[in-house]
């Protein structure tokens, strides 16, 4: 069976039916194990980025604001830059 034929089966379920599906899959060993390594890969990641300097360290709100504004900027930059070369 397919998982779009599961999930077609599951859409025919009751409500209840549907939240108690849903509720032993995200209890279940296979689905936590599965989460849990995703987990681990993100931090190896994150650890990695650390390692190679690949952070931006704020001392306070403010600093942590003007650097989220910049970030901001410079997408809104290259979007526009985007939108101008695609039309």
């Amino acid at each position: 069976m397919t998982v779009e034929e599961i999930k077609s089966e599951a859409a025919k379920l009751p409500p209840d039916d549907r939240y108690e599906l849903v509720k032993s899959i995200a209890q279940s060993a296979d689905l936590r194990e599965l989460r849990r390594a995703a987990l681990v890969r993100e931090i190896k990641v994150g650890l990695q980025q650390l390692d190679s300097g690949e952070f931006v360290e704020c001392q306070d709100n403010e600093e942590l604001q003007r650097f989220f504004d910049g970030v901001k900027t410079r997408g809104r930059e290259m979007l526009n830059a985007r939108n101008k070369s695609a039309a």
